[in-house]
């Protein structure tokens, strides 16, 4: 009854920011999205009694760079917050990545891409054509700051990966499928900020982020039940 309740709130939470994107109501968005991660934090907290210290600490950090991330993006109109949120959230993914990288150590079992390291060729190329696509209309700056960006998430879910086989399956799927998530999240908005207007972009972009989000906080959750 507890998790329904939850997860009741949640839904309510979500909703309102999306409706919010909907209606590119400022006020809703000022209401809702920062409580995503508040409520997304305060439930893997309530859960994590199993969890080892170390993996704890290296998910709210990330979970507190990503809301941290998500207040400036309130205000990405302005260059400078944008840079700052980009700046935020390439501190949760490079979080992310140590995180999951620990959960392999602590697996004891060999990564997975130590056995097949081809599967990094998607990412790489991935990585290759997105960039070269937006170089032409990054200032000098945001050549940078979006080469980074980048790296840090591909890196993220390279390592959201490399758990193929170190632990639970099922946790597996919830965080690979929350890391790929993420990278369609942000490619949105760089695509819709730098290339072309993307249709209903605000509800694509906050609808594959908070899903990203949720799984890989379900996903660790899951690991250690």
């Amino acid at each position: 009854m507890k998790k329904i309740l939850l997860h009741f709130l949640f839904a309510v939470i979500v909703i309102g920011d999306l409706i919010g994107e909907y209606l590119h109501s400022t006020q809703l968005d000022y209401i809702f999205k920062p409580l995503i991660l508040v409520w997304i934090g305060m439930y893997f907290l309530l859960h994590a009694r199993h969890i080892e210290r170390k993996v704890l600490r290296l998910a709210l950090l990330a979970l507190l760079a990503s809301w941290c991330g998500d207040l400036f993006m309130m205000f990405a109109t302005d260059s400078i917050y944008f840079i700052l949120g980009i700046a935020s959230f390439m501190v949760a993914q490079a979080l992310y990545a140590f995180l999951f990288l620990h959960t392999i150590n602590l697996s004891g079992k060999k990564p997975f891409l130590k056995k097949k390291p081809f599967w990094m060729i998607p990412y790489i190329s991935y990585g290759i054509i997105i960039y070269i696509v937006l170089f032409p209309h990054l200032g000098a700056v945001l050549r940078i700051s979006v080469f980074v960006y980048f790296v840090a998430i591909l890196t993220m879910s390279v390592m959201a990966l490399n758990r193929y086989g170190n632990g639970h399956p099922v946790s597996f799927v919830m965080v690979f499928t929350g890391s790929l998530l993420f990278i369609v999240s942000d490619s949105l908005i760089a695509v819709n900020r730098f290339l072309v207007a993307i249709p209903f972009e605000g509800l694509l972009v906050m609808s594959t982020y908070i899903a990203a989000q949720y799984l890989i906080m379900r996903g660790l959750l899951m690991q250690y039940e």
